[in-house]
């Protein structure tokens, strides 16, 4: 509790600081009581560091109190600020019409007698708090906090996540596991039938990733496959709709409005004729087994099922039912714990300095084999200095008992250590997280969103607020508090998990601190205290009656989840409200919306996949507005009123939306996304205006005036911020684009389909990184230019034409070109590409895309050099068959999978059919020429294989 008043008195003293700016024009007097309330609030910020250092004894209950109250206090102080600056702010010039609207409710000279009436309460208030803590000694004797070392990104945490290889002590499971399951089929001794083993053991000992080492692994023997995470309280429709997308390969849209038994129906008509394996992970009861379990054909293809839990009976059930084994997962030995505890701090196992090996073996020894506790404990000690007072200090603030694994306690008492020694700024940001469902893939940006409406974020300037949110978020991964998720091949985390266990103690944490109440099937007992942010994410009666009786007007995030829209209430009873967040939440409709235009805090508003088809006029009153999100919504105009939103800094929308005149007035937006151009006539002249933008995605489509060619042309070139841009196309001409005469220095993603390669793309792009483009055709020269784009880490180019078609583009002729890409997607139907040796040195992924039949006419072969790249790591073919010969087509796909053999990195190499109904077959000569070829393809494995071994 004291740790989490500590952080809002943090913002609160942010927040005073700004009030006291000329801006305000407070009086003299005014501006004195505030003076004397920042310091009374920073001096109990210090008390309340003190007291809630890692290294101190347990808190006092009068202490918890007193910080409580402190907590509690700043709130309303922040909350009776928020006002001041809202109404204020509302006053400034250029806001007429709602100052005539509001005139008989607010003026200057009566905010300003408000705000002082309420600071004069409040300094009562803070004077009785300061003085409790005087008369109990609060903070007498604490220990001095100790800060931790400088934040560093560790380089080998993505490793962990990416290469099953480096994955300490996985070797002897997954090897048992895969005896299980597929070479007992080898020996005979399966005869067809459907198997299941289920992995059973403590929460943290490593199930799920051993189950999906396992999956990688053999996945490439079956015809389908899926992993799904079915978690303590399981949306069945959600993991079968994932389940059927999965094993079809389709993307089935709102699958999860379907019923039930269709969607078991659907999946065993895919399953029927298939050989699969099916991942289930993190099942916690018989009954989301049992249901599960009804779309699994025994069709005697010697399918295979995994799946995972805690509890031993359910793992029987898995098992019973159907032929299988339990696989019990034992914690970690010593010396795999000692190895993976030292490598995840010193980068080696015998890297440890001799005076810190005995305190190492007592935290291993608590930690017990546990891997999540190890990593845990492991990344705060990466994040201090090497020194064995510190080391002990975390070690007895541990506790013991972990050994017997007693209750979840233990666990908790474990993780919250790294918790306790998060900074300030980072403990509300992880406290946040409780505010999202078990097992809920959370997007880093909106997160980041989030974070900045609530104001944990502090910056002077927009561009400095999302630079140190997304900082805080690569913290929270750096220190294996969360799981990334969506990682691309250059390190970019697009999104996060929070496990089981930490998810456990931030629920704990954040109802011991009154920072998020959350409405679900484990509701919290006492609803009494004032509610600050509220996450509905079920529709119980509970939860119906909870609502009417709690009073909603402290509170600062409202989140719902679309399985309970049904408690969605009145905007009116809100009065301070910061986040409004609705996403997914279907079965709203428009009047669910009335009021929204007197939420004068509201930061953020999200609408995205709603059916909500209107957005009132009084949206254009909510003057703190940050972030819009429309997308994927019934929206299709914008109030003309929206263009008062002079802080907007994010506006997402669809294509078909149509601006109001006057967007170029919105001078704060930084991100656009995706606007027609046809959709709104006015938009290409205006956009030159919006010249703080950092992200633009337009459409062009539709009706088309050649006049938007020459508005666009010289808006864009004003836009000298510009970071991404994502010019789509269809049935328009983008011809202008290539004459586009500017050269956008902070370029650093282009997605666009033109014609040629424009000449404004060259090597002066030197923030450049990530480049997609459609271009009609392409030459050797173009390649040169794209090769010399000093840091382009991704590129994706598809190309209709090359332009000497009778010859290859030759890639690597200039060893200095793609010096820094690591992953190369290219689509052209001829296969007009050649890889030379030394070509692009740190490939790491390579997808090629063709036509079978107009390669072999092109080209005659399918031979493009994929052995002269050195670093890949993997290869993804993608055929299209349509008008050729299974043989051609099989002579395709032997070129390709040659490369597993003759690279030196023997990458491994996925060879994907398309349109194999649409192949020229004669039945039999093909059959002969198929088999003539087979042999073919065996004698080149096996002089390859000789080749090697002579080689060695």
């Amino acid at each position: 509790m004291e740790v989490m008043a500590g952080a809002v008195l943090s913002a609160l003293l942010h927040k005073l600081d700004a009030v006291l700016t000329d801006e305000y024009r407070l009086q003299r007097s005014l501006r004195g009581e505030i003076m004397f309330l920042r310091a009374e609030l920073e001096s109990m910020q210090a008390a309340l560091e003190r007291v809630s250092s890692p290294s101190a004894q347990p808190v006092d209950r009068q202490v918890r109190i007193w910080a409580g109250q402190v907590r509690e206090l700043s709130y309303d102080v922040e909350d009776s600020i928020d006002r001041f600056m809202v109404r204020v702010d509302l006053h400034h010039p250029g806001f007429s019409g709602f100052i005539g609207r509001c005139l008989s409710l607010l003026t200057t000279a009566r905010v300003r007698h408000r705000i002082a009436t309420d600071i004069r309460g409040i300094r009562g208030l803070v004077k009785e708090v300061a003085d409790r803590r005087g008369r109990y000694r609060v903070d007498d004797g604490a220990f001095a906090v100790r800060r931790p070392a400088g934040a560093t990104v560790d380089p080998r945490l993505h490793g962990m996540y990416e290469d099953s290889a480096r994955l300490v002590a996985v070797g002897g499971p997954r090897a048992e596991l895969c005896r299980l399951l597929v070479e007992q089929e080898g020996a005979g001794t399966m005869d067809g039938q459907l198997k299941v083993v289920s992995i059973v053991g403590v929460g943290g000992l490593g199930k799920t990733t051993l189950a999906n080492v396992v999956y990688q692994q053999i996945r490439g023997r079956f015809d389908c496959d899926a992993f799904v995470t079915v978690s303590l309280k399981p949306d069945l429709r959600r993991v079968l709709g994932s389940l059927l997308r999965q094993v079809s390969k389709q993307s089935y849209s709102e699958v999860e409005a379907w019923d039930v038994v269709e969607l078991i129906d659907k999946i065993r008509q895919v399953l029927q004729d298939k050989r699969y394996l099916i991942i289930v992970d993190d099942i916690w009861d018989e009954s989301a087994w049992n249901c599960i379990k009804t779309v699994l054909v025994e069709n005697n293809c010697s399918s295979r099922v995994i799946t995972t839990t805690r509890i031993a009976g359910v793992a029987a059930s898995c098992s019973s039912s159907i032929d299988g084994n339990i696989y019990k997962l034992n914690p970690l030995g010593h010396d795999d714990s000692k190895k993976l505890f030292h490598e995840r701090i010193f980068g080696s196992e015998d890297g440890c300095h001799v005076k810190l090996r005995e305190i190492s073996q007592k935290i291993i020894r608590k930690c017990d084999g546990v891997p999540l506790a190890i990593i845990t404990i492991a990344s705060l000690l990466s994040h201090k200095s090497k020194n064995i007072h510190e080391w002990d200090t975390v070690n007895k603030s541990i506790g013991s008992g972990l050994e017997k694994f007693p209750n979840m306690e233990n666990m908790r008492q474990i993780l919250s250590i790294s918790y306790y020694d998060l900074p300030s700024h980072l403990k509300p940001c992880f406290l946040y997280l409780s505010v999202y469902p078990e097992d809920y893939a959370i997007l880093s940006d909106h997160l980041v969103r989030r974070w900045i409406a609530e104001g944990f974020v502090h910056g002077s300037d927009v561009d400095t607020l999302y630079k140190v949110g997304f900082g805080y978020f690569n913290d929270l991964i750096n220190r294996s508090l969360v799981q990334p998720q969506h990682v691309d091949s250059r390190g970019n985390v697009g999104a996060c998990r929070v496990h089981d266990m930490v998810l456990d103690l931030i629920t704990s944490l954040s109802t011991e601190e009154n920072f998020v109440t959350t409405l679900d099937s484990h509701q919290p007992s006492d609803l009494s205290k004032k509610i600050h942010r509220l996450s509905i994410q079920n529709n119980q009666e509970t939860n119906t009656m909870s609502l009417s009786m709690v009073s909603l007007s402290h509170v600062r995030s409202f989140i719902i989840f679309p399985s309970a829209t049904k408690l969605m209430p009145p905007l009116s009873r809100f009065q301070v409200l910061r986040v409004l967040d609705l996403e997914g939440c279907r079965d709203l409709e428009n009047h669910h919306l009335h009021g929204v235009g007197n939420l004068f805090h509201l930061r953020y508003l999200g609408l995205r996949d709603t059916n909500i088809t209107k957005l009132p006029k009084g949206v254009g009153y909510l003057y703190c507005l940050q972030t819009l999100d429309l997308s994927q919504s019934g929206i299709i105009d914008l109030p003309s009123t929206i263009v008062q939103l002079r802080k907007l800094v994010c506006l997402y929308i669809e294509t078909s939306v149509r601006l109001p005149d006057g967007i170029g007035a919105m001078k704060s937006l930084q991100v656009l996304s995706t606007v027609g151009v046809g959709a709104s006539p006015n938009f290409s002249k205006e956009l030159g205006y919006l010249t703080d933008l950092r992200i633009l995605k337009i459409s062009l489509s539709g009706t088309w005036d050649k006049n938007y060619e020459k508005h666009l042309l010289c808006s864009l070139c004003k836009l000298t911020k510009i970071k991404e841009i994502s010019i789509q196309s269809s049935g328009v001409p983008t011809k202008f684009i290539v004459d586009l005469g500017w050269t956008p220095h902070n370029l650093r993603y282009f997605f666009g389909n033109i014609p040629r390669l424009p000449e404004w793309m060259n090597s002066s792009l030197s923030e450049l990184s990530t480049l997609i483009i459609t271009l009609d055709k392409i030459q050797q020269e173009d390649l040169g230019t794209l090769g010399n784009i000093p840091f382009l880490h991704y590129l994706c180019v598809t190309v209709h034409k090359i332009k000497k078609a009778e010859e290859r583009l030759i890639i690597g002729t200039d060893h200095a070109n793609f010096k820094c890409l690591s992953e190369f997607h290219i689509h052209n139907d001829s296969l007009g590409i050649m890889f030379v040796e030394g070509a692009m040195p740190r490939l790491q992924t390579l997808e090629v895309t063709f036509q079978v039949r107009e390669a072999k006419d092109e080209y005659n072969n399918f031979e493009v050099g994929l052995e002269n790249l050195h670093s890949v790591k993997l290869v993804t073919i993608r055929m299209h068959c349509c008008g050729s010969s299974l043989i051609e087509v099989e002579e395709a796909g032997a070129a390709m999978r040659k490369t597993s053999y003759v690279n030196p990195k023997h990458p491994r190499v996925d060879v994907i059919r398309y349109y194999e109904d649409e192949m020229i077959e004669d039945e039999e000569k093909s059959q002969l020429d198929e088999e003539a070829f087979k042999e073919q393809e065996v004698l080149i494995i096996v002089f390859f294989s000789r080749t090697k071994i002579k080689s060695t």
